[in-house]
């Protein structure tokens, strides 16, 4: 009987070939031979044995070819979607240039809009043709997944939270005056949920406000679908959960009752009645583990234009000569404050050196991570992606380190592979969608794991390069100091992490604030103590700050006598 089973699919496979439709046939043979294999019974023969069973034979095509009208019924429904989203979306492409998407794609909810395409619209395109999924394998890699479509979610409930946007403003595209795409109920849902999900309550109640909101107006407008009264009853599910947890269980009880009356069978709704019955206790929500400074949403937003809460005598500019290098070059500075030392340098790199580095490691970034070594992990308080580049991998990465040693007087030099080091690499950072780094200090709370960085000592001063102008966010703000200095394309920001005493400066804890519009890359070099232990002198007292020992660190140098 295998050889009669081989038969059949021969047969079928013949017949359907001088039809000219051997693509189809990939997808409906599968189905046929469902159907066949219970109607021959190919492995004990149970049809020749009976004339009668041979003569019911004579009607059974007809179910077959029923069968096989369904199922090209259904490819053809399936190739009429298909059709459809390629059309539709090859017409999005035409009638936008690639510089309008780009632009669109700098405001958050054209990030997420972004996002959200690919994860939802293509993935359910992808989930429903397994062929066309093993022809694109070779580009998923490359395409969000639904850890970034909830990492979406979180930016824009962070942009919510830090520049205390109004969500009924970010529903209409509306950031700070930037427009941009409109949002959905759904999209409000999502946001909703996903603010639930991190712990932050407040927000999650405004987003799903909106979302009930909305869905009820569309039952206004559309008339009650089935989709909208079970979307509205899952959002009345979750907003209740959320005032439950804000320990006002009365609001939450109303919106129980009004959620099951829509869709009795949420997950939400049914977690709800639980947490309302049983009492659930309200502490295990509403304590996300991201704490802001109190300062931290002030310095934020503040406008480009200001860096400090008020001048003070020592905020001063001046042309800073250039150690180790031609005498007659001079350096742009603005010292923004002396204890701790902050200061900017203008005009630090070019555009063509930015865009050779940002070229050179593109591709080679990765998540930006948290802690060193094995304990180093991603986490919520930074988001962005990262790479390195030695000092001499490029022509240009050796260029601005010497540049970097000439403005600050200190030693960079690296020792690789096996150190010390007086400087670490260029550490390249590209800040995505609300794009963020919560305050913290760069040098380290323990000895680091790795034996070169243990070596080579500590983080004595970190300097900064901007490699792009931000729009709008983005700043780097010294919490505890009220500094906030807004990304310039091509400045530097310079400060020590360490008094000249040595102590560990307090007050150098900064933050970078989240992207709100436009795209944040920025360049960090890390001088170490090492071979700095005499560059960057002690001074004569105890309380000596920065600017008393200059004269000290540039004594060595003749044509650095008056600076």
């Amino acid at each position: 009987m295998e050889c009669a089973c081989q038969a059949v699919n021969l047969t079928f496979s013949s017949l359907f070939w001088r039809r000219g439709v051997k693509t189809t046939m990939n997808k409906l043979l599968p189905t046929l031979f469902v159907i066949l294999a219970v109607m021959t019974s190919c492995g004990v023969g149970e049809i020749y044995t009976s004339s009668d069973k041979i003569l019911e034979l004579v009607s059974r095509e007809t179910t077959l070819l029923d069968a096989l009208q369904s199922h090209i019924n259904a490819e053809y429904d399936n190739l009429k979607a298909l059709s459809g989203f390629l059309s539709e979306r090859s017409k999005a492409t035409r009638t936008a240039s690639y510089d309008d998407l780009k632009l669109q794609a700098e405001h958050p909810n054209g990030a997420y809009h972004l996002i959200k395409l690919y994860t939802q619209d293509w993935h359910h395109i992808v989930m429903a043709n397994p062929l066309f999924d093993k022809h694109i394998s070779h580009l998923k890699p490359k395409l969000p997944t639904s850890d970034d479509f909830r990492g979406a979610c979180s930016a824009i409930v962070r942009l919510h939270r830090m520049y205390k946007l109004r969500v009924d403003d970010m529903y209409t595209g509306n950031y700070s005056g930037y427009l941009g795409p409109r949002l959905t109920p759904d999209d409000a849902f999502e946001i909703g949920r996903q603010a639930f999900v991190d712990g932050f309550l407040e927000e999650s109640s405004d987003w799903l406000k909106v979302a009930v909101e909305k869905l009820a107006e569309q039952d206004g407008t559309r008339g009650q679908t089935q989709y909208t009264m079970s979307k509205r009853g899952q959002a009345c599910g979750l907003l209740g959960r959320a005032f439950y947890f804000m320990n006002n269980t009365d609001r939450a009880t109303e919106l129980y009752n009004m959620g099951r009356h829509l869709d009795s069978s949420s997950g939400d709704i049914l977690q709800l009645q639980k947490e309302l019955q049983s009492q659930i206790s309200t502490d295990v929500y509403g304590s996300a583990t991201e704490v802001w400074h109190d300062n931290m949403t002030e310095l934020c937003m503040w406008d480009k234009s200001k860096r400090v809460e008020q001048l003070r005598p020592f905020h001063f500019c001046r042309y800073k000569v250039a150690l180790f290098s031609l005498p007659y070059i001079r350096y742009k500075e603005e010292i923004l404050s002396v204890a701790p030392f902050v200061s900017v340098f203008y005009e630090m790199v070019s555009d063509k050196e930015i865009d050779t580095i940002t070229t050179y490691v593109k591709g080679r970034m990765y998540r930006g991570l948290v802690g060193m070594g094995e304990n180093a992990t991603t986490a919520y308080i930074r988001t962005s992606d990262l790479g390195w580049m030695y000092d001499d991998e490029l022509e240009i990465a050796t260029r601005v380190s010497e540049r970097v040693k000439s403005i600050t007087g200190l030693e960079v030099a690296q020792r690789t592979p096996d150190g010390p080091s007086s400087s670490e690499a260029f550490q390249i950072v590209n800040y995505g969608m609300g794009g963020h780094y919560d305050v913290h200090m760069d040098p380290f709370d323990h000895t680091p794991d790795d034996n070169l960085l243990n070596r080579s000592g500590e983080r004595l001063a970190t300097f900064l390069i901007y490699l792009s102008d931000v729009k709008k966010g983005g700043n780097t703000v010294f919490v505890r100091s009220k500094i906030s200095v807004a990304p310039q394309k091509g400045m530097a920001l310079f400060w020590y992490n360490f008094d000249p005493s040595m102590k560990k400066d307090l007050q150098t804890h900064h933050a970078g604030c989240p992207v709100i519009i436009g795209h944040k890359w920025i360049a960090n070099k890390w001088i170490w103590t090492y071979g700095n232990t005499f560059r960057r002198k002690c001074g004569p007292r105890p309380s000596s700050k920065q600017l008393d020992i200059e004269p000290l660190m540039y004594s060595s140098h003749k044509h650095c006598t008056r600076h």
